[in-house]
């Protein structure tokens, strides 16, 4: 039995009518609107459309017959016109419709009978094309939302095209970025194997692409190309021009050179096999490196970490008169971290026994391990004897060498390769207390006279090369200028010119309220010393210059459009052994032209952090760069986090 409508109380009639009646009335005369009408009419058109009664129109769209009621298409804009001209369609009862599919049309053809459409992932672009030609905005409108509701990384390449063509210019924007920003994972999806060869070549020439390693772009590529290769290969020329080679390991490099269709384009094959010997040969340092540096993509970088040897803390620490040792595993390795994936990677076992407080620095692609300690960690000993060893270690074919003995045993000291020769820096000798330097000239294979040296009092120093010459960074407590709270203290910068043997001196004033807290970090860029102190008490990071070739060091208010990173160890919690001697996180502090005032709050600085997942003393660090270390020649094996 049917469920009876409900009714309604109508005082103007004076008695119960149904709710989809509606009265007005105007001076003699009343109004009555039935509400379902319109519905019941729509109802009974589909009803005949169904049954085959009063029908006046067929419409053909491709290989399917839609027999219809020509009044009921004329409601569209698209039918009003063919019907209402002098077109040959005004009067035909066939009329057939091209470029658009037939189950697109049929549920068009329902929604214009029932005002209703029910819309799938796999018919969505089907109905939009039928719509967008038939003008009808509400069901345009439908797809469009339907879209948004359904969108994610899987179909935002499809949401980008249909966005194209129909002009959904928030949508595309989006989908837009989200490809660009994730291309690895998109590049994933089945939809990514539908790319023409133009659309993947303007993802590739965009310059808000995003990837983690021009691998990413190479696999891509390859499996795009797999996917249809005898239609795709007159494509690979132009795309194979967006493919950084200089930043591709030289294992992806001969995968390339065995392609079939790589083999069958000469331009490509010379540019894959030119590039790997360049690499393998050491040839790529230089010009070709800055031009792979320049064409980086977003969110890769040159940069790399090395970690050499020291102890992972086991069990804490453990109380030895005034000072403490700890339980520890020695670290008999090098390690890295590549920044643009966050992955570390084991480098290789250490050859020496003492591996602890050690300097590491590299050079020509080999890394130069120098001194250490006998009893390497323990914050401090006065039994424990600087060591002579010294080690080059060669990136690329993975072979060490035992160099002579250094001319004094060093630990805690830093080093630096210039003009062909390998300075030792500070550090606490066997022989004295005091500031000393040795040198090592690496083609003579022999440890050969140091330079004549400055008075510099201080030990704790921070050293790096630029332009052929050795710049030393110290602090310096004027005490008797301080203050009740804040300490009058001075940057110094000691540079030594390899070539000229000529030594310089620079200074500025620092304040700060305890030298302890400062945290001093320097880098090059572009042929300049750039130097961060990062003073905790004062929660404010400064960044200083020393320009190399005029000899002045200034204070940086602003770096304009300079982008500069400063790498470094530290430890994050209060802890018994000295925190200077720890280190359980990498850490980087980047400033550059999005983000570039440096003289207010630390916020105002890009820091990143890299977890150890260990607590590491007596261990050496170093930043440097992939090109010239030779990371591309090399697969690493990667370490669990």
């Amino acid at each position: 039995m049917a469920e009876a409508e409900p009714l309604d109380y109508n005082s103007d009639l004076g008695c119960y009518v149904r709710m989809e009646d509606r009265t007005s009335h105007e001076d003699d005369c009343s109004h009555y609107k039935y509400i379902s009408q319109c519905d019941k009419v729509l109802a009974q058109l589909n009803s005949q459309r169904h049954c085959g009664d009063f029908l006046d129109l067929v419409v053909k769209v491709q290989d399917m017959e839609f027999p219809c009621h020509r009044a009921v298409l004329a409601s569209t804009p698209y039918f009003k016109v063919m019907f209402s001209s002098d077109f040959t369609e005004r009067r035909s009862k066939v009329v057939q419709l091209h470029e658009i599919d037939s189950d697109g049309f049929s549920k068009i053809l329902d929604f214009l009978y029932t005002g209703e459409i029910r819309i799938s992932k796999d018919d969505v672009h089907n109905i939009l094309q039928a719509a967008h030609m038939l003008q009808i905005d509400k069901i345009t409108e439908y797809c469009r939302a339907f879209i948004k509701e359904n969108y994610d990384l899987s179909n935002c390449l499809s949401a980008m095209r249909l966005s194209d063509l129909y002009g959904f210019s928030d949508l595309r924007e989006q989908a837009r970025k989200d490809t660009l920003s994730n291309f690895s994972e998109v590049s994933q999806s089945e939809e990514f194997l539908t790319l023409s060869g133009q659309e993947l070549l303007d993802l590739l020439t965009d310059k808000k692409l995003q990837v983690s390693g021009e691998e990413n772009i190479v696999d891509a590529v390859i499996r795009w190309l797999d996917h249809d290769q005898e239609n795709r290969r007159t494509a690979i020329v132009s795309i194979f021009q967006e493919i950084h080679l200089m930043s591709v390991r030289v294992s992806t490099l001969k995968k390339l050179e065995m392609h079939p269709v790589i083999q069958d384009s000469p331009e490509c094959l010379a540019k894959v096999t030119a590039v790997k010997e360049k690499h393998l040969d050491g040839t790529s340092i230089g010009a070709e490196l800055e031009e792979a540096k320049f064409r980086q993509r977003l969110g890769t970088s040159d940069d790399l970490v090395l970690l050499v040897g020291g102890g992972m803390i086991t069990e804490g620490s453990m109380a030895m008169g005034d000072y403490y040792a700890a339980y520890t595993t020695p670290l008999q390795s090098v390690m890295c971290l590549d920044p643009d994936t966050e992955q570390y990677y084991h480098v290789t076992a250490l050859p020496m026994h003492i591996t602890g407080y050690m300097s590491v620095t590299s050079g020509e692609r080999c890394l130069y391990v120098t001194g250490g300690r006998a009893h390497p960690f323990c914050v401090y000993d006065p039994g424990s004897v600087p060591l002579r060893q010294a080690f080059r270690y060669d990136f690329v074919t993975n072979c060490w060498t035992k160099l002579p003995d250094m001319p004094r045993g060093r630990a805690g000291h830093q080093s630096v390769v210039v003009d062909g020769k390998l300075f030792l820096v500070g550090g606490d000798t066997d022989d004295t207390s005091a500031f000393s330097m040795d040198r090592y000239d690496l083609k003579e294979e022999a440890w050969i006279e140091p330079p004549t040296l400055p008075e510099i009092a201080s030990l704790d120093l921070t050293v790096t090369s630029c332009n052929g010459k050795i710049v030393l960074v110290e602090l310096f407590d004027d005490t008797e200028n301080a203050c009740s709270w804040v300490e009058e203290t001075k940057l110094l910068v000691h540079v030594f010119d390899v070539k000229a043997t000529h030594w310089s001196y620079s200074d500025i004033p620092v304040l700060c309220s305890r030298l302890e807290s400062v945290c001093k970090l320097v880098t090059v860029v572009h042929g300049n010393v750039h130097i961060l102190l990062n003073l905790r008490d004062l929660y404010s990071p400064h960044m200083f210059l020393y320009d190399v070739e005029l000899g002045t060091l200034s204070k940086l208010e602003d770096i304009g459009d300079l982008s500069v990173s400063f790498w470094g160890t530290q430890y994050q919690e209060e802890h018994t052994i000295h925190q200077e001697d720890l280190a359980d996180t990498i850490i980087c502090y980047k400033f550059d032209e999005d983000n570039d005032n440096i003289s207010g709050s630390r916020e105002t600085d890009i820091t990143r952090t890299w977890d150890l997942t260990f607590e590491l003393v007596g261990h050496s660090f170093l930043a440097t760069s992939k090109c010239s270390i030779g990371w591309y020649c090399r697969d690493l094996y990667k370490l669990e986090h």
